[in-house]
């Protein structure tokens, strides 16, 4: 999808958009999905942000591990 969104400059060359489509074998409706959620956060990255941050925490992790999170 990244491919076709810069080959195509975010939709705005709409001539070759089917082409592509067709060549990579992926819909149409799913590359406007992909361009509609681009710039939307993720929707787990408050999330990601505090297991970094626990992580960070021990210095012993790089050895050691850390308990599986849930």
């Amino acid at each position: 999808m990244i491919f076709l969104a810069l080959k195509t400059e975010d939709g705005r060359i709409t001539g070759k958009i089917s082409f592509y489509c067709r060549m990579l074998g992926i819909g149409r409706q799913g590359f406007y999905k992909y361009l509609v959620n681009k710039n939307r956060p993720w929707k787990y990255q408050d999330l990601a942000d505090a297991m970094k941050e626990i992580v960070s925490e021990d210095e012993c992790n790089d050895t050691y591990g850390r308990i599986r999170m849930y």
